[in-house]
């Protein structure tokens, strides 16, 4: 295939299509059958690899949503065995897209999965039963990010802590609004590791940066997360990889 037309596959794969690139491809889709028939089969395998992958990851969280809270580091191993799913996912991406320039906005959609819920249903551990925070959780389950940031924002000027922190930065992540997510996590100095583990909180510090496009803020967290004894370290050494190996350095 003509490099152009690669190019504008790869173009459309990145979310970097620019007007002109998507009227070019919508043409020929409709006129070029060998071009059609390429991104078809292509579109079609990496949909098939991060549906079947994300599906796997999400009844891993089903899962361990089902456990009990304690002891805290068993479900600790669980999600950071659900989450090395997301590196398959990652690798896949690599994989089919190799020839293709890594950037921030690529790591960031490959690694970024929203963290479980861990604290309802039965408002566990130290945050006050409240039914605010529970409808917000609830809200976080169902993706409804935007509306769980309203009631999450509302607990957390009431009764700041870690938790509370924490998944109204992931809702702000998900709402594409890394510096707010940024904001909050420098804000708290993550004593509290009843449900998370420093290591988590930099892990997605560093996505949040990777949304920002702030390539340089992201790198050191991930460098803490890879230089831990943990099971993200493994993930963390691949985007630490592709980021010392890119464009931007």
């Amino acid at each position: 295939m003509e490099k152009d037309k690669e190019l504008l596959i790869e173009a459309y794969f990145t979310e970097t299509l620019t007007t002109s690139q998507q009227k070019q491809l919508e043409w020929l889709l409709q006129h070029d059958v060998t071009f059609s028939e390429v991104f078809n089969f292509e579109k079609e395998i990496r949909d098939t690899l991060i549906y079947n992958k994300r599906q796997e990851l999400k009844e891993r969280f089903r899962t361990l949503d089902k456990q009990e809270v304690k002891p805290v580091r068993k479900q600790a191993r669980w999600w950071y065995a659900a989450a090395s799913i997301l590196i398959l996912i990652g690798a896949t991406w690599f994989f089919l897209d190799k020839q293709s320039e890594v950037t921030a906005e690529k790591l960031y959609a490959q690694y970024m999965e929203p963290y479980p819920n861990m604290v309802t249903p039965m408002v566990r551990g130290d945050i006050p039963a409240d039914k605010v925070m529970s409808e917000a959780l609830m809200l976080y389950d169902k993706r409804a990010y935007s509306e769980s940031a309203v009631l999450l924002q509302q607990v957390y000027n009431e009764h700041p802590n870690d938790q509370t922190a924490f998944y109204l930065a992931i809702c702000q992540l998900m709402l594409q609004k890394p510096r707010e997510a940024i904001t909050l996590l420098e804000a708290r100095d993550w004593k509290d590791t009843s449900y998370f583990s420093p290591v988590v909180v930099n892990w997605y510090w560093g996505l949040a940066y990777l949304q920002l496009g702030d390539v340089k803020q992201a790198l050191p967290r991930f460098k803490l997360v890879a230089e831990s004894d943990d099971s993200l370290s493994a993930e963390a050494h691949n985007v630490v990889n592709a980021l010392e190996n890119s464009s931007y350095f």
